[in-house]
C-alpha cells in the first residue's frame, strides 16, 4: 500500500472507548457438516470453476458485440463467435485486467483505464474499446489496485462512472474531525476494530487503513462494516455472472523472512497469498473457504468450531495493502531500505516533499495501537490469520509491492486459470526521475519469477530496453510470439502493458495522496482514457483493433485458424520482439504531454496547482 497518515500523532487508551459496535468481530459458530477447511492445490476450486463456465457464457455475448463494433478487417466475426457460442467454457477468450499497487494513484489512474473498456461509457463505444470489461473473466489488484477490484464488486458492478461518483474524492478518510456517510474520525476506526481484539484475534495498521478504505470504497453503513469478501457471492450480479471473478493478491511473512530495522520483510520468493469470492490461500500451500478464514483443525485433524466474520471485507482490503512494515522500515532507514518494487523515491525523499510522511506520524498510531491494545510495533506491523494448513505460525501477509511484483499477475498465471490475454495497467508511483514514470520493472521481475517457477509467462525487456523502446510512453505487447515466452508455447497469455503516462493530464502526483477535487480526479480518468485510446486514434488509427487482435489471438489457434494480415501488422508495430536496446548515457525520461507537446511538465504545473497532495517534481 502507498498510503500516507495525514494526521497528527493520537493516543487514546482502552478506556476511552465508548462504543463498541459487533459487526467487525469475528465469531465461533458450528461448522456445516462435511466442511473441507483445507484443499490441497489440485485444480480450481468447483465453485470457482463452476462460477467461470458461467461468466464466459455471459461474456461471450459482450464479446461479441464488442468484436462486431470493433469491425477488424478480413475477420468473419459472425463464424468466429459461432465457434465460440458451441463451448464458451472451451472457446471464449479467458481475460484478465491486472490493476497494480501504487496507492491512490495507482487506484484512480487504473480505474480510468478500466473505464475505457466499459460498454455503458458511450465515449469508450465510440472509440470501439468499449466492451472489454464486460468481457472479463478476472479483475485482479494487489496494495491501492487493490481497491478498485473491491469497490467495483461489492457496488454489484455498476457503470464506472457510477462506481467512482461514489468514491468522493474530494475527501480524506483520515483526518476526519467527525463521523459521517462517507469518514469517519480514527478514534472511530479504533472502536470499529476493538471488538475484533477483545474476540482473541490479531489486529494491525491494516485493520485501522482498512476502516478508512471501507469508509471510501465499500457501500453500506459504516463504510461497510459488516461486509465480508466472503458475501461477494450473494451478490445479484456476481449470481448472473455479470462482472469479473475479483482476486486480490498480497505477499507473506515468516520466521525465515528478512530483518530490517526489527520488522520483517518479504523475500522476492515468499509464498503469495490470494483472496477470492470462495478461497483464501496460496498456489503454493493450499486454500481454505473464504467464508471460514480462521478456523483451524485441532491436533487430530478435526473441526470443533469454525470461524466467521475474519473475511471483513475492509480488512481483506487492508491486508492486501499491508504496507506498514516497509513505511517503518524505509523512514527508520533514512530511506536506504524498505523500498517498493517500482518506487524510486525514498521516505526520506517523500518526507523532504512534505508529503506528511514522517517518523512521528508513524510513531503515533503505534502509540495508539500500545496504549488501547497493548500491542508492541512488530504485532501491529502486519496483519495475520490463524494457519489452517498447519505449523505454529499464523499467515502473515504484507504488501505484494514489497517483494519485487507490483502487478498482480501471479494469481493469473496460474495454469489452472489458463488467461489468453491479461490487461495490466502499471503505476506502482515511478521510478524514473525527475518525474517519476514507469519503466518496466514489474514486468521484468514476474518474467525472472515466472521462468524460475516454470509458469507460463511472456518474456519480458529490462528497464533500459522499455525506456529505450518508448515503452513508458505508449502501450505495448509481449508474447504475441509464442516462442517468447518462458514456455515457448501458447499457454503463455499475451500481456498488453498499460500504464500511467502524461496524455492529456500531467498524473504523477504522489501515490500516498488520500483526496483532490474533482477537476482533478476527472483529469487523471480522462488521461488514462487518451493513454488506452491513444488519443482517440489521433496517435494511431488502428491501435484499438490491436488491442482486439490480442483478445482473440490464443483463442484463433484453437480455432484452428491464421491471423489476418491486420492483426499481423498490428502485431508486428507493437509486440516487442525479443532484441535489446541501449539507453545514452544522457536520457532523461521527463515527457510532454503526449497529445500536447509544446506543454511540459513545469510549465503546465504553474497553472494547474494541485489541492489533494504532491504533484512529482
Amino acid at each position: 500500500m502507498r498510503f500516507i497518515l495525514w494526521t497528527a500523532i493520537f493516543v487514546w487508551r482502552a478506556h476511552a472507548i465508548e462504543t463498541i459496535p459487533d459487526t467487525y468481530a469475528p465469531r465461533f459458530v458450528d461448522c456445516p457438516p462435511d466442511l473441507e477447511i483445507v484443499r490441497q492445490v489440485a485444480g480450481l476450486s468447483k465453485a470457482e470453476a463452476d462460477w467461470v463456465r458461467g461468466r464466459k457464457a455471459v461474456a461471450a455475448d459482450a464479446f461479441g458485440a464488442y468484436l462486431e463494433r470493433l469491425n477488424l478487417s478480413d475477420f468473419d466475426v459472425k463464424n468466429y463467435t459461432k465457434w465460440v457460442q458451441r463451448n464458451t467454457a472451451e472457446n471464449m477468450p479467458t481475460l484478465g485486467f491486472a490493476n497494480s499497487g501504487g496507492g491512490s494513484r495507482a487506484a484512480f489512474s487504473g480505474i480510468g483505464g478500466l473505464r475505457t473498456f466499459d460498454s455503458q461509457l458511450s465515449a469508450a463505444v465510440r472509440q470501439k474499446t468499449g466492451g472489454l470489461l464486460q468481457s472479463l473473466t478476472y479483475y485482479a489488484g494487489l496494495s491501492g489496485g487493490a481497491w478498485p477490484p473491491s469497490s467495483y464488486a461489492f457496488h454489484n458492478y455498476p457503470a464506472i462512472d457510477d462506481l467512482v461518483a461514489k468514491w468522493h474524492v474530494e475527501i480524506n478518510r483520515f483526518t476526519a474531525t467527525n463521523d459521517s456517510e462517507y469518514a469517519a474520525t480514527s478514534k472511530t476506526y479504533f472502536e470499529e476494530i476493538y471488538p475484533k481484539f477483545e474476540a482473541g484475534f490479531n489486529v494491525s495498521a491494516s485493520d485501522f487503513f482498512g476502516r478508512g478504505f471501507g469508509y471510501w470504497m465499500l457501500p453500506g453503513e459504516q463504510g461497510g462494516l459488516n461486509l465480508t469478501w466472503s458475501s461477494i457471492t450473494e451478490l445479484s450480479k456476481f449470481k448472473n455472472y455479470s462482472g469479473p471473478f475479483p482476486i486480490l493478491q498480497a505477499n507473506s511473512l515468516n520466521k525465515s523472512s528478512l530483518v530490517e530495522e526489527g520488522l520483517y520483510a518479504p523475500l522476492e520468493t515468499s509464498d503469495i497469498y490470494e483472496w477470492n469470492p470462495f478461497e483464501f490461500g496460496s498456489w503454493d500451500v493450499g486454500f481454505t473457504p473464504t467464508k471460514y478464514v480462521g478456523t483451524v483443525p485441532d491436533s487430530q485433524g478435526k473441526l470443533q468450531k469454525c470461524v466467521v466474520n475474519l473475511d471483513s471485507a475492509s480488512f481483506v482490503m487492508g491486508s492486501a495493502a499491508a504496507a506498514w512494515n516497509y513505511w517503518w522500515i524505509a523512514i527508520a532507514s533514512n530511506g536506504t531500505l524498505g523500498n517498493f518494487a517500482k518506487r524510486g523515491v525514498s521516505a526520506a525523499t517523500l518526507n523532504k516533499r512534505q508529503s506528511g510522511y514522517s517518523l512521528e506520524t508513524l510513531e503515533g498510531l503505534n502509540e495508539a495501537f500500545n496504549q488501547t491494545f497493548n500491542l508492541s510495533l512488530s504485532q501491529i506491523a502486519n496483519p495475520s490469520v490463524p494457519n489452517p494448513f498447519g505449523g505454529d505460525e499464523n499467515i502473515t501477509l504484507a504488501d505484494g509491492s514489497e517483494a519485487g511484483q507490483s502487478i498482480p499477475f501471479w494469481s493469473l498465471i496460474q495454469r489452472e486459470r489458463k488467461l489468453d490475454l491479461i490487461i495490466a495497467w502499471d503505476d506502482d508511483g515511478g521510478e524514473t526521475r525527475p518525474n517519476y514514470w514507469t519503466n518496466g520493472t514489474n514486468v521484468w521481475n514476474t518474467y525472472n519469477l515466472a521462468k524460475a517457477a516454470g509458469l507460463a509467462f511472456p518474456q519480458a525487456p529490462p528497464p533500459e530496453t522499455f525506456l529505450a523502446r518508448n515503452y513508458a510512453l505508449k502501450p505495448v505487447l509481449f508474447g504475441c510470439n509464442s516462442s517468447l515466452t518462458t514456455t515457448g508455447d501458447s499457454t503463455s497469455p499475451i500481456v498488453l502493458h498499460l500504464t500511467n503516462a502524461p496524455y492529456s493530464w500531467y498524473s504523477n502526483f504522489s501515490w500516498p495522496t488520500q483526496n483532490m477535487s474533482w477537476t482533478e480526479f476527472h483529469g487523471v480518468m480522462v488521461n488514462s482514457f487518451d493513454f488506452v485510446t491513444q488519443g482517440n486514434g489521433t496517435l494511431d488509427s488502428e491501435w484499438v483493433q490491436c488491442i482486439g487482435c490480442a483478445a482473440i489471438d490464443r483463442s484463433l489457434e484453437r480455432m484452428g485458424t491464421k491471423r489476418t494480415e491486420q492483426c499481423e501488422r498490428c502485431f508486428a508495430n507493437h509486440c516487442w520482439d525479443g532484441t535489446t536496446s541501449e539507453l545514452s548515457k544522457d536520457f532523461v525520461l521527463d515527457p510532454s504531454l503526449q497529445l500536447n507537446l509544446s506543454l511540459g511538465f513545469v510549465e503546465w504545473n504553474k497553472t494547474h496547482p494541485f489541492s489533494g497532495g504532491v504533484i512529482t517534481d
